[in-house]
């Protein structure tokens, strides 16, 4: 008499390793679900924003950033790019030093001090610096900064490294408008 080589106790065994395993699968598979909506959830997006405000006596220029991300941005670090060197991102004294003429036609300027850990909640928004300039010297700003009249790609970058809670971590750059940050 020949045996069977599947009986029933082999098959309900089989089935249940086969069940157990497949339930292990998925189980793996929504573990990596949720932990991906979990970073996407709270992924901070920073980008710039820049502006040029006239009224009748001054023109004013500002520079800033906005969180449009989902959750904060936590700040690395921060750099003016400037004739090949980086400069820490203080416009006032970055001014002082690379565009002094520039600086002495400026009435008054403001710079907010970006630093490591700093933190940037979602949909806040923070003006680095502004500059108002009063129209009579509108043309030599200009030509301190190497501009023609209007322009407003004036010759430096801000380049700001920044992280999510997750420490996922991305560069942005100020001449990298309309970009999405590079993710590191």
């Amino acid at each position: 008499m020949k045996k069977k080589i599947f009986n029933t106790e082999k098959i309900i065994g089989f089935s249940a390793i086969f069940i157990s395993l497949l339930t292990l699968i998925i189980f793996l598979y929504q573990t990596r679900v949720i932990s991906k909506q979990a970073r996407l959830s709270v992924t901070p997006r920073i980008s710039f924003t820049s502006g040029v405000a006239n009224s009748d006596s001054t023109v004013v220029f500002s520079i800033g950033i906005k969180n449009n991300g989902l959750g904060p941005a936590i700040i690395d670090s921060t750099a003016i790019f400037a004739k090949n060197k980086y400069y820490p991102l203080n416009f006032k004294s970055f001014t002082e030093k690379n565009y002094p003429q520039a600086d002495s036609l400026v009435n008054h300027t403001s710079s907010f001090f970006l630093t490591k850990g700093a933190t940037l909640l979602p949909n806040n928004e923070l003006t680095l610096t502004e500059a108002a300039v009063p129209k009579q010297n509108l043309l030599s700003f200009y030509q301190a900064y190497g501009l023609k009249e209007g322009d407003t790609n004036f010759p430096f970058d801000v380049i700001i490294f920044y992280s999510s809670i997750y420490e996922e971590k991305w560069k942005v750059s100020f001449n990298a408008i309309g970009q999405h940050p590079i993710q590191l």
